[in-house]
């Protein structure tokens, strides 16, 4: 595997599991699931998601070029997308 496929990697899964983690939240909201005391598979699910993405992140960052402008957007628009995948959960009170 060559270092421009493991950056583009590196730099697509991070977005791919907020996305993912971002609709399964939207989905548990609209399918009425209440907040509950011991947390469900979504919950669990929701939280491997964010875990699994910061190795990507780490790569991205020892891997990058930041001679250019790019890396650094790519990683700010991934720290965006943890945001909004962490948005839902904080406004339902999950």
């Amino acid at each position: 595997m060559t270092q421009a496929k493991i950056k583009r990697i590196a730099a697509i899964i991070p977005l791919v599991f907020s996305a993912i983690a971002f609709v399964l939240v939207v989905a548990n909201i609209l399918a009425g699931v209440p907040p509950q005391f011991d947390e469900n598979a979504s919950a669990h699910i929701w939280q491997l998601l964010m875990l699994a993405q910061l190795p990507f992140i780490l790569l991205f960052v020892v891997t990058a070029d930041w001679r250019e402008r790019t890396p650094a957007l790519l990683v700010a628009l991934q720290l965006v997308g943890i945001a909004l995948a962490c948005l839902p959960v904080w406004l339902a009170g999950y």
